[in-house]
């Protein structure tokens, strides 16, 4: 599940190549509708990002399917736009939060990402962000095209039958486990910016004198509204949501001793004041979920929305509509090939 959910990330989101004009050598040309130019620069930009991205160099053989991949996306382009097929900023914003949604999946957080750090995610590619945006414009346009010029290839497609799920669940039994999980209420003191020793004294002082409060009957939600340096969870009670005993991510950045103390709680149980690395916590347990291998029909926690079933069976169904897709792209890429002129410069290409 996790392989799928990263390579459907993957597919979705960072899929990067740029058709900048630069002046510079063809490597080759393709006209469909209008003469278009594939500089070497521009092969030999796309070939570098594939590199850094496998971590290691491309064949000629792989390097050749760059180019004859780029040769695609212009022909695609170019129809979309001819069957004036246009892309909203709401469609481009709609596939900006599947990202968020889908990387928040396969990074375990059991959240969205914010965009902050979908952001740096996509720094991670070499983008911008206005460059990010202008990939994905492209891709939904080639996307809508397909699925506009093939529209049978996509009515063919039958949903998941219950042999189907079943198969597919006892081959990844393994897969489908709820890890040990804790929700919380905290109130917390930032000491991340602080930079003196005296600084930090003060706020763990701080801390404890906000503890004595409690102790003297004050109600914790009070407590939260008044001094929590936690902004999100400041005006819902201090509500810190699921940790995940798997979330290495977030055990790396609160530390290993806070994240143990806080598994050691039990429900209802107020902390004293904890320490982690980015600041002090009184926290408060709210609910604690046990480590389980979930059966087929058992649902999933903490949302308790889908069955681990209801889950199969749309996995099943994206994967049933990716190779659709595949199969729908290829059909069309011949007939576009055999309509446009294609001229592939052999002595300017990089191999």
């Amino acid at each position: 599940m996790k392989r799928f959910f990263t390579v459907f990330f993957i597919l979705t989101v960072f899929v990067v190549w740029g058709f900048a004009q630069v002046i510079d050598k063809p490597a080759a040309t393709v006209r469909l509708e209008k003469l278009q130019v594939i500089s070497v620069r521009q092969l030999e930009s796309t070939i570098k990002s594939y590199e850094i991205k496998m971590k290691r160099p491309l064949t000629t053989d792989e390097k050749k399917k760059v180019l004859d991949g780029m040769i695609n996306e212009v022909l695609l382009e170019q129809a979309a736009e001819k069957a004036h097929i246009t892309v909203s900023d709401a469609e481009i914003q709609q596939r900006i939060d599947m990202a968020k949604r889908t990387g928040g999946i396969g990074l375990r957080l059991n959240r969205p990402l914010t965009d902050a750090e979908l952001r740096s995610l996509v720094r991670q590619t070499g983008l911008s962000w206005e460059g990010y945006k202008k990939q994905l414009r492209k891709i939904i346009l080639e996307q809508k095209y397909i699925m506009q010029a093939k529209r049978d290839f996509f009515s063919k497609i039958k949903e998941p039958t219950p042999s189907e799920i079943k198969e597919f669940y006892e081959e990844n039994k393994t897969a489908f486990v709820s890890p040990e999980m804790v929700r919380f209420k905290h109130i917390f003191i930032d000491t991340r910016n602080l930079r003196t020793e005296a600084e930090r004294a003060k706020a763990r002082k701080r801390a404890y004198e906000i503890y004595k409060e409690l102790e003297n009957g004050a109600s914790f939600d009070d407590l939260v509204l008044k001094y929590s340096d936690d902004k999100a969870s400041r005006y819902n009670g201090g509500d810190f949501g699921y940790l995940r005993r798997d979330d290495l991510a977030r055990k790396q950045l609160l530390g290993k001793s806070f994240f143990e103390e806080v598994f050691n709680l039990k429900v209802g149980q107020i902390s004293g004041v904890l320490k982690s690395n980015i600041g002090y916590h009184i926290v408060k347990i709210e609910e604690k979920i046990p480590f389980k291998v979930l059966g087929l029909h058992d649902k999933i926690p903490p949302q308790n929305k889908v069955t681990v079933y209801d889950q199969i069976k749309a996995t099943l169904y994206q994967q049933k509509q990716a190779q659709a897709f595949q199969e729908a792209m290829g059909d069309i890429v011949k007939e576009l090939k055999k309509k446009a002129e294609i001229k592939i410069f052999k002595k300017n290409l990089p191999w």
